[in-house]
């Protein structure tokens, strides 16, 4: 148990992230106040500000351009005997991932990151039933049963030890996340001591945001701050700190207004090995129900949360966010914009006249109001009886100034070419390094997002192959590829060999599909007249990346199963004996042939061993010979198959015309010399016929 020195340091550090976030918390206010076209412009009343946003443009470009779309994992085996292991983790992880809803939560994350700096994942596991072993209890409603989760955590919830490092999270002592969560719940969990201590939150208490309670006013829209207070006092809501110690391998759960820790355990993703008890009748080893730690952590840096950031800091974890460097190029922009829009609605055009004018024309005010365009009005002095008041016009360089904001405002947050059309005209190569700069900034902010994946699924594999998590009822597809489908639920041991973790990030890329069709096209083109390729493997990837369900399918092989079999047993049933099954419209001819004609090569193979064997003179009265019957049936099989084949090709001739083609001419067998099937078969029965006739003439002249 927590000792009265470390409960003091523990309120201690969080009073001191109140102050060390509190600062930090303004600014992202301040940014997510202006995503929602809040604006404060001195000397402009707020009906008057032109509510323009760029920070929704430049928002929606960055996500499409580094979000997912189809996230793809692939994961390598270092050792070859593990390959067949490798493609089960590789299906297991992109089904977690679906299973997990991870793309949305990663969304949010980013979302979060540029407005907060930092966007925090936390990953745990939902037991089954409903039972939870993390609050926010109602939380695992939507999650699945015995099962990892993932979640989005918001920033505003999170305090970072101050001592940690800017380049790693696992050097930090600590972890802090606050949360509301229901009273009902707390009430009840016997998880938590001092439960009666645990006072719901009042009416009278003050709010606190974050870590900011008590330090400096929140910009939040009133209504919002005044809903969502409600909202906590009427649903009974407890404000807990969950403390994550990773020095001293430890969770603590404190609740506001209670000293005590309610909750003080080993932390639940430290690794741990089932103890293995011996059965004293079989001998066998089985599990005893404990677990021995074995001195690491089921996640990286051994905190259950990743912390996903596009920019670094020298002497911070928390680097600003990436929507503040273009915080005041946006402002200019809805200060110019607004001031114009007032400039031109409250100065309206005026005219000043004289009045010499007015008494020589006394309708002259009328005529000038109504006056039609090309109408000619006289007056005595042009040049100084009016003059317009220049109360609506603008500085010369105003929309110049407008302009630099915007090639400015992208230039900082370039993931695209969209910087190129602002700014001085450019050179070739002046746009060229543009357009690199983009890439190579998309791809920097890609790669965060990709590592987001990894760590899921890193982490999750572990704790599947923890046997306190290993889920129970995670079945998976475990047939080859192609094959007919085999499910089976995957076993902790799946998950212990050592794996590679790689995200493919051209699925983030925007237009991925028609991007991919048009590398694969091109790839296929330089590849299919080599004679190391595979052409079956190169159709095949082809096939994929136009998004082809079942690729196997699309090959002749598959699709002339069926007719094979049906060919084989025309065979065996018929064509042996010298019988005609018939020709049905709409058979694959072309199959049917090429199968009739192995079983006709076949026949004429056994013709020639007859034909070799001595000829014996029958005594009179006697029975045939033997080998006289074989080759009198054989010759009754080749008649009745080749007058198959013939059949099927006049079928295909018919069938080719009806299509407006050529009569199609199947090619021969090796060694035929060009000739078609039909000549092959024509010549071969011929040749057997006439050895069979001049075999039996021999025989009649010896007997």
């Amino acid at each position: 148990m927590a000792t009265q020195r470390q409960i003091d340091f523990w309120e201690g550090e969080i009073e001191t992230c109140r102050k060390y976030m509190g600062k930090r918390h303004k600014v992202w206010r301040r940014l997510l106040d202006q995503y929602r076209m809040d604006y404060d412009i001195p000397g402009l009343p707020d009906e008057r500000v032109i509510k323009i946003s760029r920070y929704y443009t430049l928002v929606r470009q960055i996500l499409a351009s580094v979000s997912f779309a189809y996230p793809r994992v692939w994961l390598k085996v270092e050792n070859e005997n593990y390959e067949r292991q490798a493609e089960l983790l590789e299906r297991a992880a992109n089904a977690a991932l679906e299973l997990m809803s991870a793309k949305d939560e990663i969304r949010q994350a980013t979302f979060d990151t540029l407005f907060c700096g930092v966007g925090w994942l936390k990953v745990g596991y939902n037991p089954a039933g409903d039972d939870a072993i993390d609050p926010a209890y109602v939380a695992n409603d939507t999650m699945r049963d015995d099962f990892p989760y993932i979640t989005r955590v918001d920033p505003f919830n999170i305090c970072l030890d101050p001592l940690t490092p800017p380049h790693r999270l696992g050097h930090a002592r600590y972890l802090i996340e606050q949360m509301y969560v229901p009273y009902e719940f707390v009430r009840n969990d016997e998880r938590y001591v001092n439960r009666r201590q645990i006072k719901p939150i009042s009416k009278d208490a003050q709010e606190a945001d974050g870590f900011m309670a008590g330090y400096g006013d929140v910009d939040m829209h009133d209504e919002v701050k005044s809903a969502v207070r409600e909202s906590k006092q009427a649903g009974e809501m407890v404000l807990l700190y969950e403390v994550h110690d990773r020095v001293h391998r430890k969770r603590l759960t404190f609740a506001d207004g209670v000293r005590d820790p309610i909750e003080e355990i080993d932390h639940p993703m430290l690794e741990q090995e089932p103890v293995m008890v011996t059965d004293p009748l079989t001998g066998e080893q089985l599990l005893s129900g404990e677990f021995t730690q074995t001195g690491g952590y089921l996640v990286d840096s051994g905190f259950p949360y990743y912390a996903m950031r596009f920019d670094l800091e020298a002497d911070t974890f928390w680097p600003l966010p990436p929507l503040a460097y273009v915080e005041d190029t946006q402002n200019l922009q809805v200060e110019s914009i607004s001031r114009r829009a007032d400039s031109l609605k409250r100065f309206q055009r005026i005219v000043l006249g004289s009045r010499r004018e007015r008494e020589a024309n006394a309708n002259l005010s009328d005529t000038l109001e109504n006056a039609s365009d090309g109408e000619i009005v006289w007056v005595d002095d042009v040049a100084t009886s009016f003059r317009e008041l220049p109360f609506g016009s603008l500085p010369s360089d105003q929309l110049g100034l407008e302009s630099d904001a915007r090639f400015m405002e992208e230039q900082s947050l370039q993931v695209s070419q969209m910087a190129m059309g602002g700014g001085p005209k450019r050179t070739a190569t002046e746009a060229s390094l543009i357009a690199s700069y983009g890439q190579l900034n998309r791809e920097w902010m890609q790669q965060s997002v990709a590592d987001a994946y990894s760590w899921i699924v890193r982490s999750a594999f572990r704790m599947m192959a923890d046997q306190r998590y290993h889920p129970e009822q995670f079945v998976l597809n475990v047939a080859e590829e192609g094959q007919e489908p085999v499910y089976e639920a995957i076993m902790a041991d799946v998950f212990k060999i050592d794996f590679k973790v790689s995200v493919e990030a051209g699925s983030m890329a925007p237009l991925v599909e028609q991007l991919e069709r048009e590398d694969a096209l091109q790839l296929f083109s330089n590849l299919i007249q080599l004679p190391e390729i595979d052409r079956y493997q190169a159709i095949h990837t082809l096939l994929k990346a136009h998004r082809v369900r079942d690729p196997d399918k699309m090959f002749k092989d598959s699709m002339d199963a069926d007719a094979t079999k049906a060919a084989q047993l025309e065979n065996v049933a018929y064509l042996q004996t010298g019988g005609d099954p018939g020709v049905i419209e709409g058979e694959d001819h072309q199959v049917h042939i090429e199968i009739h004609t192995q079983l006709l090569n076949q026949l004429m193979q056994q013709m020639g061993q007859l034909q070799q064997m001595p000829a014996v003179a029958p005594l009179p009265g006697a029975p045939v010979a033997p080998h006289m019957q074989q080759q009198q049936q054989l010759q009754m099989a080749i008649q009745a198959t080749q007058s198959h084949i013939q059949v099927h090709q006049q079928h295909m001739a018919q069938e080719a015309q009806a299509m407006g083609q050529g009569a199609p001419q199947p090619p021969g067998p090796p060694g035929g010399g060009g000739m078609g099937i039909q000549g092959v078969v024509q010549s071969n029965a011929q040749r057997i016929s006439d050895q069979v006739t001049a075999q039996a003439g021999e025989e009649a002249q010896r007997g």
